[in-house]
């Protein structure tokens, strides 16, 4: 899963319209390709937008674009393939300068373009200082308090820091920017493959341009009709609360388990009330206290890695330590922190009390018992003190029959896009979806079953039967020999890490 504010002042703004019709066709000039001057094997553009779509004519800005040529023959080239990242805020030209990206029965047939959308990278950056960006969940009103003003203050920052894109920074708008660089690269049709955040760049394509989708593949999928932090936080742990009581089978059924034969749940429950009264330390870094959530958070990695050894191990040191001293550490630093305008202008997930904040807590503890929380719940408090409801209003997908067919793929233990995500997506659109039945998050790149897939969509337009599964597996899978590929930087990075 690369994988941000508004002026304090800002008044409340009405949010936009759930949908509109097909504006009209893009207008721009072809792009002046030139030979990126840090790499001379791919070629570099910059294309002008406007900053605000509502104001076509008005002030603008420079999006940055790199191309990675094909080498098919005139006859076999099927056009250009968009690669859109993950995030929010992941960086388009970065990835493709790092990595390929796909393998060769793209590049046999498609130049790959990608981008660094408003806000992000190259494209008229979004600045903060990043040392105040809050990365922590409340459990106290003081702590609420805290927050609170730390936020609007990271906020004005980076919207001085920044200027007037920081308040465009939307989904709604990045895809307006898209069909723009469609119309520049000479394509009638947009193909486009979206990982993780990108998956809601394509999925508000084929929404506000049916007429104009190509071959489009939603690669581990946001579902943007979730509209509360309930719903999103409970999807995102639900998913760890499952995979933690495999662990419990494993461990009842495996004798080489350091807790078989123990009442796991049972420890787990002593181990939050050690921490809610701060006797914990985390046992790789001893000198961090470990609350309930980070107690939560210390095991997170374990279970999602399906780590089933060194999770036993991890709750076994936990239970047999002694408590220690607390270690603090700050860095400060400026640089480009585009993911929460962007999420804060994507979705509904608004904490206005410490006592919603409370209530949302307590009912996770309820719903997850043994897991309690997610590094991605943070997600819910990152958009407090944010001064104006969401610009691209969260609902849920709407295609009309224009829309020619697009491939939908997750894996079932997703760690980011949890599945019942790309579930709800295939029921809202209608389209099929390919599930991978292990887990990893960016299926093109972590099951090469999934990917051959993709190559059949991307070179004959043809979706596999919908309820289609990939078999999980340790190795390769069973449909290809060829191994995992490596992530782009975007993915590797996760699509929490800005609030790590």
């Amino acid at each position: 899963m690369r994988h941000p504010f508004l002026s304090i002042a800002a008044a409340a703004l009405v949010a936009a319209p759930l949908l509109i019709a097909s504006p009209a066709p893009a207008q721009a000039a072809g792009l002046d390709w030139q030979p990126c001057p840090d790499d001379a094997a791919l070629d570099c553009a910059t294309l002008s937008v406007p900053l605000n779509w509502a104001e076509p004519d008005g002030e603008r800005i420079e999006l940055s674009l790199v191309r990675r040529e094909g080498s098919s023959k005139a006859g076999d080239k099927l056009g250009t393939l968009v690669y859109g990242p993950g995030g929010p805020g992941g960086s388009g030209v970065a990835d493709l300068k790092s990595d390929p990206i796909f393998q060769d029965p793209v590049y046999q047939h498609y130049d790959v373009v990608s981008y660094d959308s408003r806000g992000i990278g190259e494209s008229s950056p979004i600045r903060c200082e990043t040392d105040n960006f809050v990365r922590d969940w409340p459990t106290t009103r003081r702590e609420f308090r805290r927050q609170l003003w730390k936020n609007r203050a990271y906020m004005a920052d980076c919207r001085k820091r920044t200027g007037p894109v920081y308040d465009h920074v939307d989904t709604r708008s990045d895809v307006r920017d898209l069909d723009t660089i469609r119309a520049a690269l000479g394509e009638d049709k947009l193909n486009y493959y979206g990982v993780s955040y990108g998956t809601l760049r394509g999925q508000q394509y084929a929404e506000m341009f049916p007429e104009r989708v190509g071959r489009l593949i939603l690669d581990s999928t946001m579902d943007h009709s979730i509209d509360n932090a309930w719903d999103f936080m409970r999807t995102e742990t639900g998913l760890r609360e499952e995979m933690f009581g495999i662990f419990v089978e494993r461990c009842a059924e495996r004798q080489e388990c350091a807790l078989h034969g123990r009442d796991i749940e049972a420890l787990t429950d002593r181990l939050y009330e050690r921490a809610e009264r701060g006797e914990l330390t985390d046992p790789e870094e001893p000198g961090r206290k470990l609350d309930e959530i980070g107690l939560a958070l210390s095991m997170e990695n374990l279970v999602l890695g399906r780590q089933w050894p060194k999770l036993a191990d991890h709750l076994l040191a936990l239970e047999q330590q002694a408590d220690r001293q607390l270690r603090t550490a700050s860095v400060q630093e400026v640089g480009n922190d585009p993911s929460k305008p962007i999420w804060c202008n994507d979705w509904n997930y608004r904490v206005h009390t410490f006592a919603e904040a409370e209530y949302l807590t307590r009912r996770l503890a309820k719903e997850a018992p043994n897991v309690r929380f997610s590094s991605y719940d943070y997600w819910a408090v990152a958009c407090l003190g944010w001064p104006r409801k969401p610009v691209n209003q969260p609902h849920e997908l709407e295609l009309s029959e224009e829309v020619p067919p697009i491939l939908i793929a997750n894996a079932r233990f997703d760690p980011a896009t949890v599945y019942p995500w790309a579930q709800a997506v295939a029921e809202q659109s209608g389209m099929p979806l390919l599930t991978y039945d292990g887990g990893g998050h960016g299926m093109y790149f972590v099951d090469s079953c999934s990917r051959e897939y993709m190559h059949e969509y991307l070179l004959t337009g043809k979706t596999p039967p919908d309820g289609t599964h990939c078999p999980a597996q340790e190795g390769p899978a069973t449909r290809s020999a060829e191994p995992a590929l490596p992530m782009p930087p975007s993915l590797t990075e996760g699509f929490a890490s800005a609030m790590r």
